[in-house]
């Protein structure tokens, strides 16, 4: 992550959307010699969006939780019964 002035920003906006978009860079912009504003791409805002949705869920939480406990007890399924679930589910044969 580069930390660059707001009037350095501002000339090489372009670039920095590009790199940004391109290889997930991040920058915090200063006003002033303070940290005011971070350039992230659109992609990486959703998902931490997303993520604090799913943190904030306790519902969505718990099923996590019970998921890694289930996995970690070897509470799981095989391939071949989740795609015969799944074709039973679709009115399919298997």
């Amino acid at each position: 992550m580069e930390t660059i002035p707001i009037t350095e920003a501002k000339t090489r906006i372009a670039e920095l959307a590009d790199r940004v978009a391109r290889e997930h860079d991040h920058f915090t912009i200063t006003r002033n010699g303070r940290a005011d504003v971070m350039l992230i791409s659109v992609a990486e805002y959703e998902s931490m969006q997303e993520t604090l949705d799913v943190l904030s869920d306790s519902e969505t939480l718990a099923d996590l939780r019970q998921s890694r406990e289930d996995f970690a007890a070897g509470d799981t399924f095989k391939l071949d019964e989740v795609r015969a679930d799944l074709e039973r589910r679709r009115g399919g044969t298997s």
